[in-house]
């Protein structure tokens, strides 16, 4: 098995974990000594990411949208590219002096904890059919101080959930089955629950959307992150269930990351 390549900024963050010193004072001297805990430590972290451990499992927290999220294994991991999921809900959120949001994939609970703490008049429910997943959201929610903001509901898609929302958002499983055997061996450590989106990636959002309607008021908006070669796919299937003004927005690297779609409270579901 090969090695990853351990970057430098790689080796600060785990040594930050190791030694309790900030980014900059480990920038600042080169010529640290580390006590045998210390070391111990480092060295534990290091082996763990030769052996391709995601660098999130081992730090055991992560960055998103500039809020401290705990990450462990069993549960995907935060990553950039969501934000710009969360940026837009937050964006619609923040005109509704009472916004009602659903989650639904929550995971480790990022997106939902930021429409929270970003849009404090909002009430949050987050979604997973994983009790591990849930657990850590509800852990991150406490850390971040918006748990009285946030309902957290173990179900099957929309099984468990009731009432209809302004917005809801979808980071759902979009990797299809020939994308999964390419994945990198750190990607391969993330639950394929949260990863494995059927044979062609669209099975969840064949699943949801048709049921989105049903959950949104009138002038309510779906918010869905995808892969980024899913966009037609995916507008394709909001305009076969009545959806109108389906958006798709770009990430920072000019791919296709969110498309966004307002309800339809007309159509009726044949």
């Amino acid at each position: 098995m090969s090695h990853p390549s351990i970057s430098k900024h790689e080796r600060l963050w785990m040594l930050q974990k190791a030694t309790g010193l900030s980014i900059t004072e480990l920038r600042l001297n080169d010529d640290i000594q580390l006590n045998t805990e210390a070391k111990k430590n480092f060295e534990n972290m290091m082996e763990q990411r030769k052996n391709h451990i995601p660098l999130q499992y081992i730090l055991g927290q992560w960055e998103f949208m500039g809020l401290p999220i705990n990450c462990r294994p069993g549960v995907l991991i935060p990553r950039a590219d969501t934000e710009v999921l969360a940026e837009e809900a937050i964006n619609f959120l923040k005109s509704f002096d009472r916004g009602l949001a659903l989650d639904l994939c929550t995971g480790s609970g990022c997106v939902a904890i930021s429409l929270a703490h970003f849009c404090p008049q909002a009430h949050i429910s987050a979604v997973d059919i994983s009790p591990t997943a849930l657990e850590l959201a509800q852990q991150n929610a406490k850390l971040n101080k918006v748990e009285k903001q946030i309902s957290f509901i173990k179900s099957d898609l929309f099984n468990n959930v009731s009432g209809k929302f302004d917005c809801i958002t979808v980071n759902p499983p979009y990797i299809s089955s020939a994308e999964m055997a390419t994945l990198s061996e750190e990607v391969k450590q993330e639950p394929t629950l949260a990863l494995h989106g059927g044979e062609d990636g669209l099975d969840f959002y064949r699943a949801i959307i048709p049921a989105c309607n049903e959950y949104l008021r009138p002038t309510g908006v779906v918010f869905f992150e995808i892969g980024a070669t899913q966009g037609r796919a995916v507008t394709d299937l909001l305009h076969d269930s009545g959806f109108r003004g389906v958006t798709i927005i770009k990430d920072l690297e000019d791919r296709h990351r969110v498309v966004q779609a307002n309800a339809n409270p007309r159509f009726k579901r044949s």
